[in-house]
């Protein structure tokens, strides 16, 4: 999880690194808040490439054993196991957080439980998962924008799958630099993924990615 999140964070940086916006206020993640996790999130997928992990790292007893192919293939077995979890989880968070926003005078608890017990397992008695939902603030009504940029992102990927250096080929990475990166919030992220694409990007590789669909 924490080389995961590396990868993620770490697209964030290059967003805001490899800018050439004009305006500051269109730079880096100054994009649409519903697009601004997808670059970031379609790094995370190099968390997962055995040849990626491999080139940085290594049992720290003995650099030469690098990590084993199979477990790699077991974890993400683990991982695809829990989606049903993961993102009942976020329709949790996205739901609660479009009704809280949706009007004043409202119990953030009361929201927060009924909305766990609609959609995904119910809470304690008492419990307040809204006192620590920090997403409420900044994001105000856009946590969903997680679960649409994912979205976005597998379909991103494809681009690299059928490359012949898959996530390592230089061509398609220059072209996520030039029309992702480079050109943050400066037009909008819709035509931005058509740019990377060539075409309007699609549900597919998504719900493949969470054992959806073929």
């Amino acid at each position: 999880a924490d080389v995961e999140t590396f990868f993620h964070e770490f697209g964030h940086g290059m967003h805001s690194i490899l800018t050439k916006a004009h305006y500051s206020s269109f730079s880096g993640t100054s994009v649409e808040r519903d697009f601004v996790e997808s670059p970031s999130q379609t790094l995370e997928a190099w968390a997962w490439d055995v040849d990626v992990l491999n080139r940085f790292a290594a049992d720290y007893r003995d650099p030469n054993v690098k990590v084993n192919p199979e477990l790699v293939q077991s974890m993400k077995a683990a991982d695809l196991a829990t989606k049903g979890a993961v993102y009942r989880r976020q329709l949790v968070f996205g739901l609660s957080d479009l009704q809280l926003h949706m009007g004043a005078n409202q119990n953030a608890a009361e929201v927060g439980r009924k909305t766990f017990a609609d959609v995904f397992l119910a809470l304690p008695e008492g419990a307040d998962y809204t006192a620590g939902f920090g997403h409420l603030s900044g994001y105000d009504a856009g946590y969903y924008g997680y679960a649409w940029a994912d979205a976005i992102s597998q379909d991103l990927l494809t681009a690299f799958k059928s490359a012949p250096g898959g996530l390592m080929d230089s061509n398609v990475g220059m072209k996520l630099r030039r029309e992702i990166y480079e050109v943050g919030g400066s037009r909008d992220a819709n035509e931005s993924v058509r740019a990377f694409l060539g075409r309007e990007w699609e549900i597919g590789p998504f719900l493949k990615s969470i054992g959806i669909g073929n």
